[in-house]
């Protein structure tokens, strides 16, 4: 499960991150389908951290179909556009985040039961410019995370009936 304290798809201009990823495409001399529009409208409306199988499973649905390889694809056209960013969480998936119209976030990670938190925080920030600073970087973006048990984790080992 992934909470965030992002801002909603509605609150990030779709307009331009479509015109964004279009000129992305013709670039690489690709289009811009229906399948991708539908993938990049599914990322906009995340909060937080999302993983290809969640838009695979969420773009299952629908008039039409987007298959897996056309998900993956269109991650890695939307990660290379500078739309989103990877953010590696885990070793058995990638996970990713919005990047345009986002602010810079920290991540909790529960390796219990792998719900993942976002959050901001000022300090972070400062923290990444002044490092930068001190070593001539201009700085893009920055990936915090920490891993720990959840207090839900904690409960359900708590809860467990002890072996014998």
């Amino acid at each position: 499960m992934v909470q965030g304290q992002s801002p909603a798809a509605d609150e990030v201009n779709m307009v331009p991150l479509c015109s964004v990823f279009r000129r992305f495409l013709k670039r690489k001399g690709l289009k811009f389908t229906s399948e991708r529009a539908r993938i990049l409208e599914a990322v906009l409306s995340k909060r937080g951290v999302f993983g290809p199988e969640e838009l695979l499973d969420e773009l299952r649905h629908g008039p039409e179909h987007v298959s897996k390889a056309t998900i993956y694809r269109t991650i890695k056209h939307l990660q290379e556009s500078g739309i989103i960013t990877q953010v590696l969480l885990d070793a058995k998936q990638a996970h990713y985040r919005l990047s345009i119209g986002r602010e810079a976030a920290g991540h909790l990670v529960c390796i219990e039961t792998n719900r993942i938190i976002d959050f901001t925080t000022p300090e972070l920030t400062e923290l990444t410019n002044r490092i930068c600073k001190q070593y001539g970087f201009d700085p893009v973006s920055y990936r915090f995370v920490i891993y720990g048990v959840s207090p839900e984790a904690r409960k359900l080992h708590d809860a467990a009936p002890a072996e014998a």
